[in-house]
């Protein structure tokens, strides 16, 4: 398995893992599920897992040229870290709202991933004799 397929299943597994993540906080954030202190905790560990995906996305795209799926696990790192400010500073209305549309996005990333990931590219040297001129 070369290298570039490796970081290509780190993206995918830590995005479903996001989103699985995002899900469980949006029930313990609406008080669906009730544990104390938790939200918080899975909140900072979203955005480590975000983290990931944003550095395997960027491996990723240096071999398939696919700038977008890392652009797009890029924004969900930015938005999980302004998502855990909102939440430290008490803007619950915001929170609940950026946390609605960070979900959507965890969701959507896990989607691309999978569905348009790119294709690594070709890196061999091209044969001279194919060559015209």
């Amino acid at each position: 398995m070369k290298n570039s397929a490796v970081s290509l299943t780190v993206v995918q597994i830590s995005a479903v893992v996001a989103s699985l993540l995002a899900i469980l906080q949006a029930l313990l954030g609406f008080g669906v599920v009730q544990v104390r202190g938790l939200h918080g905790t899975l909140g900072n560990a979203l955005f480590v897992v975000m983290l990931i995906a944003a550095v395997a996305a960027f491996l990723w795209s240096r071999t398939s040229g696919n700038k977008g799926l890392f652009m797009h696990a890029a924004g969900m790192a930015v938005l999980a870290i302004v998502q855990i400010g909102l939440g430290e500073m008490g803007q619950r209305s915001v929170h609940i709202a950026v946390g609605m549309l960070f979900l959507l996005g965890v969701l959507a990333l896990a989607t691309l991933s999978f569905r348009k990931p790119g294709t690594a590219l070709d890196t061999a040297p091209v044969d001279r004799s194919r060559l015209r001129g």
